[in-house]
């Protein structure tokens, strides 16, 4: 049985959409709830960074990156140890290209840039992709970022 492919997800500054591939396998539920529950808690920052690596790189993804494992018995929160940009998914760590070939791949192809993002995770040589649209959209996530430092 397949997970469901996009969900809603509604946080205090507005909804956030996570769809990911839609044959990904029911048994990844518990990580793909994991990771839609960091994208939500993270949106405004996950935007803002995605816009700004657009901005300077072009289309692309933001990688959220640990290296362990997930655990299959109680899975715990997301927690990254690194985030990045990357402009090709198939350069990650432990990936290969044929790793994002497919759904991945159509959605650096295909996403709006000034609507959406791109949002990867890799924990221990594990790797998902999500595209991400929600509020604030990504240009407004920069600038607020951006005005919260001046």
């Amino acid at each position: 049985m397949l997970a469901d492919p996009e969900t809603t997800l509604v946080t205090p500054r507005g909804p956030v959409t996570v769809t990911s591939r839609p044959d990904a396998p029911r048994r990844t539920r518990a990580r793909a709830d994991a990771h839609r529950d960091f994208v939500a808690s993270h949106w405004a920052e996950l935007a803002a960074a995605a816009f700004e690596g657009y901005q300077r790189h072009g289309a692309g993804a933001v990688v959220l990156w640990r290296s362990d494992k997930p655990r299959r018995l109680r899975p715990r929160p997301f927690e990254p140890e690194r985030l990045f940009f990357t402009t090709q998914i198939h350069n990650l760590p432990g990936t290969t290209e044929a790793d994002f070939d497919g759904w991945e791949a159509r959605q650096l192809e295909t996403y709006d840039p000034q609507a959406e993002a791109l949002v990867v995770f890799v924990e221990g040589g594990g790797v998902v992709g999500y595209r991400v649209a929600g509020t604030p959209r990504p240009p407004r996530a920069l600038a607020d970022a951006r005005a919260a430092h001046n």
